[in-house]
């Protein structure tokens, strides 16, 4: 048996969202309508409920790992997905490009969603030498927008140290602290202080950053490291259910967590992880890869974006837009041997604009599920769905449908 994974980051909303109605209901939906009516749906606290998560814990929740146990941070995803080699003792960062003034003041903490020339911004960075500790090496990726990924790769290094933005415009950047008082930890906090003064130093002479200015354009002139983590020691998907997977994704957070869970990551032309992606390729490296492979994940990012950004069209028009992508991956699917699994990672509202605790819904379809009586997938209707409320372990779920799961007990 075969099994399918979608995940619409910050799929959930509120009524608030679009004239009474969250975006989900207010989108057209016909195909993701028409599984729900044969399958069965419910709804899915990512974590547990009142929980409001980050996508990295939700994701490993949805896969299920225990977030409280066995979430290591949010930079070893970001590192691994951007492509770079962790190693054991690595202490790895996700990043910002940002825009500061001459005082350290943050007035935009994603310069603008860069469109494009990361690549002279990463240059740049792989210039500077730590005057500290000249022996810890920096290793740097750019990966979407105004994303990175940082390891900081020596000896007597620590994760435990806190983070350098201050998440709010108007607030200047924050200096990084150790969170014990371990010499390693205040080893690794006097480092990144000094990385980032030299990423301000380096990055707002260079080019790129004056032409950006030049065009009105805030200039990426900042680096801005958060969520420190090494390598974790967590079992495979192989190791868990005894199959084979991969993950196709666009954002570097969700290759990450894929590879770190023992997922082959895809690469799929005009996957961006932005509004623009190209959901269809994305769709048919899914049916192409399920010939060799017993489970694919998909992530669709374009719902959370709109939702950070308050744009309950943009949304509106990326939920009818995923809907268009499941309509192929439901003509071409075998059902007869695959199960297809279906939710978010957490809600976006559009007036809050960040995630929140609200569950969000969940649909299941393939020939071992018992369908129920809702035929519409939104979060009202699956408040009468079949499945009724669960937290996290839809990929257990998956596997018990495809009897991929060992036994608990004699």
């Amino acid at each position: 048996m075969k099994g399918i994974l979608v995940i619409a980051d910050g799929l959930g909303g509120r009524p608030t969202d679009y004239k009474g109605k969250t975006c989900l209901q207010a989108a057209r939906t016909p195909h993701l309508d028409a599984l729900a009516h044969r399958g069965a749906t419910g709804l899915l606290d990512p974590v547990t409920p009142g929980v409001r998560p980050g996508s990295d814990v939700a994701h490993l929740s949805i896969l299920g790992y225990d977030p409280y146990c066995e979430y290591p941070g949010r930079g070893v995803f970001e590192a691994a997905g951007a492509g770079l080699d962790v190693q054991s003792g690595d202490i790895c960062f996700r990043t910002n490009f940002a825009t500061v003034d001459e005082d350290f003041i943050v007035l935009d903490r994603r310069a603008g969603r860069i469109e494009s020339g990361q690549d002279q911004l990463e240059a740049a960075l792989q210039e500077i030498q730590l005057v500290s500790d000249p022996d810890v090496k920096i290793l740097f990726r750019v990966s979407t927008e105004h994303r990175g990924a940082l390891i900081l790769r020596g000896e007597g290094l620590s994760a435990n140290v806190s983070e350098a933005d201050p998440h709010k415009k108007g607030k200047r950047v924050l200096e990084i602290h150790p969170l014990d008082n371990c010499i390693e930890s205040r080893k690794t906090a006097k480092l990144l202080n000094e990385l980032i003064e030299e990423s301000h130093t380096k990055l707002k002479k260079i080019p790129f950053n004056v032409r950006r200015e030049k065009s009105g354009k805030p200039p990426a002139n900042i680096l801005l490291p958060r969520g420190a983590s090494s390598m974790p020691n967590l079992l495979s998907v192989n190791e868990k259910f005894g199959v084979r997977g991969c993950v196709i994704a666009g954002g570097a957070l969700y290759r990450g967590i894929g590879k770190i869970v023992g997922l082959m990551p895809i690469q799929v032309e005009g996957a961006t992880g932005g509004l623009d992606s190209n959901l269809n390729n994305k769709i048919k490296a899914a049916l192409k890869a399920l010939k060799t492979q017993d489970f694919v994940f998909i992530h669709m990012k374009g719902t959370d974006t709109a939702g950070h950004d308050h744009d309950a069209k943009a949304k509106i028009s990326f939920i009818e837009k995923i809907d268009t992508a499941i309509g192929i991956l439901d003509e071409k699917l075998d059902w007869e041997e695959t199960h297809f699994a279906f939710t978010g990672d957490h809600c976006t509202p559009i007036d809050y604009g960040d995630h929140t605790a609200e569950p969000v819904p969940l649909l299941l379809a393939g020939p071992a599920v018992m369908s129920d009586d809702v035929d519409k997938l939104d979060e009202k209707s699956a408040q009468y769905g079949g499945l009724g409320r669960i937290s996290g372990n839809v990929l257990p779920m998956l596997a018990s449908l495809n009897n991929w799961l060992p036994k608990f007990g004699a």
